[in-house]
């Protein structure tokens, strides 16, 4: 007779991966399969990092709140991936500035600085002399929002530390292209480049790559890849950046390894397409010039693609399918994918396992 897993997860980015890894600690019985290598593909592990739950939310609601929550699971996640990995995901001390660059975004910021902190939230508003002695580096500003919560990690050592995590409690099966899901009864039978896998329910965590699967029910907002080309450079000069920066055209965050990383491009019907174009770079490096114009004579060190899950209204698609409670959605968290993380981890496998149902993540439910 053929294993029935409890929940095949599809998808080994660090969604998937911390999905698997909760349910692993509950002791189920979960496969998690992966097209390519743990880590080489997707928006994992090309990530910035950033955790941007107050510089990346323009207004307040159930959008706000998730990334408020998650953030706040960091600092205990990073102990807790430490302790089983060995790994440390570099969780910075310093926060985010939010930089304005005319009166009005001057007047939308503080606007979003006074809700922000209505709720409870840390967010001071900085004047541009301020700004230039916070980060010498900077230039142009008419001032920022400090947001001392919004922290970074390095991205692919969250992903590595998850599917680390993952390995030591799930079975792992990589280089396994999933073709078709198809819900039989009360199960769903997953055709693979390996052959036929049986499972009591599946998550779907396969980001931008969602779409690609065949004989899923369909959802009002499809997912599809939105790809980013993002670059690495190396100050030459005295000053480091302590904080990440944020602004309307470009953002930059600083690495513990010394490193800027500065992003990003968004590119809607490029497909999968990996090239790192000229046009792409050239635009971020004349808005990283406009922003910190000493940075121009950085030393360049690497540039490279992502693709995130996008959608019609941008939000992630979390829990059972309409028609099906086999299926379960974990996408479309769109370039908010590391800040969500946590979460999505709990929420999902607190689901699988019975000890809660949609009502945390109703706003979120595929259509």
């Amino acid at each position: 007779m053929e294993k029935t897993y409890d929940v095949i997860v599809i998808g080994g980015g660090v969604i998937g991966s911390i999905i698997a890894w909760r349910l692993g600690q509950a002791d189920a019985n979960v496969l998690l399969l992966e097209k390519g290598a743990l880590g080489e593909h997707g928006a994992s592990g090309a990530a910035a990092g950033m955790l941007g739950a107050q510089f990346e939310m323009e207004e307040p609601g159930p959008a706000y709140d998730a990334a408020i929550k998650s953030r706040g699971l960091y600092p205990a996640l990073a102990d807790e991936l430490l302790d089983e990995t060995g790994i440390s995901i570099q969780l910075s001390q310093a926060g985010t500035l939010r930089l304005a660059h005319s009166e009005n975004e001057v007047a939308l910021l503080k606007k979003r600085a006074a809700w922000q902190v209505a709720l409870g939230a840390r967010a001071e508003w900085l004047s541009s002399d301020a700004v230039s002695r916070r980060e010498p580096l900077l230039a142009n500003a008419h001032g920022a929002l400090d947001l001392p919560d919004d922290r970074n990690v390095a991205a692919p050592l969250v992903h590595q530390a998850l599917a680390a995590a993952a390995r030591k409690r799930t079975e792992v099966r990589e280089g396994t292209a999933v073709y078709r899901c198809e819900v039989v009864d009360q199960a769903v039978t997953v055709t693979t480049s390996a052959g036929r896998f049986h499972a009591k329910r599946i998550v779907l965590a396969s980001g931008a790559w969602t779409g690609q699967i065949a004989g899923l029910p369909r959802v009002k907002n499809e997912i599809a890849p939105v790809k980013g080309q993002i670059f690495a450079l190396r100050p030459r000069s005295a000053h480091r950046l302590t904080h990440t920066v944020f602004a309307s055209t470009v953002y930059l965050v600083p690495k513990q390894d010394g490193r800027i990383v500065v992003g990003a491009s968004e590119e809607h019907g490029a497909g999968f397409n990996r090239d790192v174009t000229p046009e792409a770079l050239a635009s971020l490096f004349g808005a990283l010039k406009a922003v910190a114009p000493d940075l121009a004579t950085a030393s360049f060190e690497s540039a490279w693609v992502g693709f995130r899950p996008g959608s019609a209204d941008a939000k992630p698609q979390l829990g059972p399918h309409p028609e099906t409670d086999r299926v379960i959605y974990a996408t479309g968290h769109f370039r908010n994918g590391i800040l969500l993380a946590p979460i999505t981890g709990r929420w999902i496998s607190e689901y699988l396992l019975g000890r809660a149902d949609v009502a945390a993540f109703a706003p979120f439910l595929p259509r």
